[in-house]
């Protein structure tokens, strides 16, 4: 089943006043519908055409809120993001996501990660990047739940993205970058702070990383 997704960033209206923001605040509600469906944060690009599509995937214990920041972020420069929670990752669910024409992206964190490896190895789907946050490679348990998606063999042929924390005890750093020896086009950074990369103090350095990154592949598509 199709999820429904609740827009959480409207599109930029074409006389928006210098004072008028891009999108508009969580309305009082809005908190328990998040859980419960996906969320829809529109781009803010001018021009109306997304420069790409992102679907964020969360891990254990994580709810929308968590990815609020990147996603407003990813928005405003001018990203359609598209949130889906557990059980909603089909890969009918997110290909509906994808904006015709765009480079796409999967953002997984902690089991997410494990989900978006899961989806790019679909022939349905092929995505044109991924970013994964804090990416379990061991079976350590994370809010009581230990991963149920097996760790990738490896990594896939395809811009990846790895961010993670320099004390992550739940997924150790070198355990990680081992995985990355032998994908040429992945790319791991580390950012301070543990596991939970969205969290302080790397919140901001993850959602930096992140969109450099997926602006190297929308530059690369448009050449």
């Amino acid at each position: 089943m199709t999820p429904t997704l609740i827009p959480a960033v409207p599109a930029v209206p074409a006389a928006r006043s210098a004072q008028e923001p891009a999108f508009a605040p969580a309305q009082a509600g809005q908190a328990e519908a998040r859980d419960r469906h996906a969320r829809l944060w529109r781009s803010a690009e001018p021009t109306g055409q997304p420069r790409g599509s992102v679907v964020v995937l969360p891990g254990r214990g994580e709810s929308a809120e968590m990815f609020e920041q990147l996603a407003f972020r990813l928005s405003l420069d001018g990203y359609e993001v598209a949130y889906l929670g557990p059980g909603e990752d089909s890969t009918l669910a997110l290909g509906e996501c994808r904006v015709p024409g765009r480079p796409f992206a999967l953002v997984g964190s902690d089991t997410g990660a494990l989900r978006a490896l899961t989806a790019a190895g679909s022939p349905a789907l092929r995505p044109d990047a991924l970013v994964l946050l804090g990416l379990p490679l061991l079976y350590r348990p994370v809010a009581g739940e230990v991963p149920t998606e097996p760790p990738p063999r490896a990594l896939p042929d395809l811009p990846i993205l790895l961010v993670h924390g320099v004390d992550d005890e739940v997924s150790p750093l070198p355990v990680v970058r081992m995985t990355t020896r032998t994908a040429p086009r992945a790319q791991l950074v580390t950012v301070p702070g543990g596991h939970q990369v969205l969290s302080d103090p790397s919140w901001r350095a993850a959602a930096a990383h992140t969109i450099a990154f997926l602006e190297d592949v929308a530059n690369s598509a448009a050449v």
